[in-house]
């Protein structure tokens, strides 16, 4: 499957910085902290209004990265080890906090996996359209499954490929076209104005 990734121009700098970075050079390592921190974030809030719990976790996996640079394998996908790296470390700590927040109330109405409104793809895919589109789109895209608002972010927002996608989420090619296909028909079916040819 990595064969038939299609890595960004920024992607190979990227790289040499992590191997940099690998060699215990500090400086690269604050070049790639500064280089993803904006992406990485943007991401995050896709599963939690939570910003200092982001910044948190943001910062845990660079102190993760940093004391474990020696045996961090050597990626030409840094971005997509990042991302995918950050997800788990950030779902594990909602996972906790939704344990613990249930063990202490008993509230079925907090539910930590809020995912934000999705402004970047809705930016993306109305492009110049009026602010009630955009509106009605922001409405739908936040009606999709959870799955599904992620494929849509990671592919209009983050502009990741479908190879890209599925690795950071860990499903097979296929299953990431299938979530977009799904995604995009109900987005038509439920726009009352056409925005898709």
């Amino acid at each position: 499957m990595a064969n038939s990734v299609s890595i960004p121009a920024d992607e190979q700098t990227m790289a040499q910085l992590w191997a940099r970075f690998r060699a215990d050079d500090e400086k690269a390592f604050d070049q790639l902290v500064e280089a993803r921190y904006r992406v990485l974030f943007n991401y995050a809030t896709r599963f939690t209004k939570d910003r200092d719990l982001i910044k948190d976790c943001i910062q845990d996996l660079f102190l993760e990265l940093w004391n474990r640079r020696k045996a961090i394998v050597d990626t030409p996908y840094v971005t997509i080890y990042l991302i995918k790296a950050l997800r788990n470390n950030l779902l594990r700590k909602l996972r906790r906090e939704r344990d613990w927040a249930l063990a202490v109330k008993e509230d079925p109405e907090n539910d930590i996996y809020h995912i934000d409104e999705l402004t970047a793809e809705v930016t993306w895919i109305a492009g110049e359209t009026q602010l009630s589109t955009e509106q009605n789109l922001r409405e739908a895209v936040s009606h999709l499954p959870k799955r599904q608002q992620e494929v849509v972010f990671l592919k209009f927002y983050e502009g990741l490929s479908n190879d890209d996608i599925a690795q950071v989420m860990d499903v097979e090619k296929q299953t990431v076209a299938n979530f977009l296909y799904r995604a995009m028909t109900q987005l038509r079916n439920s726009l009352p104005i056409r925005l898709f040819s």
